[in-house]
């Protein structure tokens, strides 16, 4: 089974009953210079093994650079 999602304006299938860090690593999202906003709310790091991901769910990964 999967779990259907959109994440940065794309729609996407997970594994179901994955939590963030599982969406993470699934992903192969690294770093740390980023955040989740999940449903228009921002997921702290230390959230992301207990906050589970659900059908439907929108979410987005907003990164920081910098530069000059």
């Amino acid at each position: 089974m999967s779990t259907k999602i959109t994440i940065n304006g794309k729609e996407k299938e997970i594994s179901a009953n994955s939590t963030v860090a599982d969406m993470l690593n699934e992903l192969e999202v690294t770093g740390s210079m980023f955040v989740v906003e999940k449903n228009l709310k921002i997921v702290d790091k230390e959230d992301y093994s207990a906050t589970q991901v659900q059908d439907g769910d929108v979410i987005e990964l907003v990164g920081f650079f910098g530069g000059g």
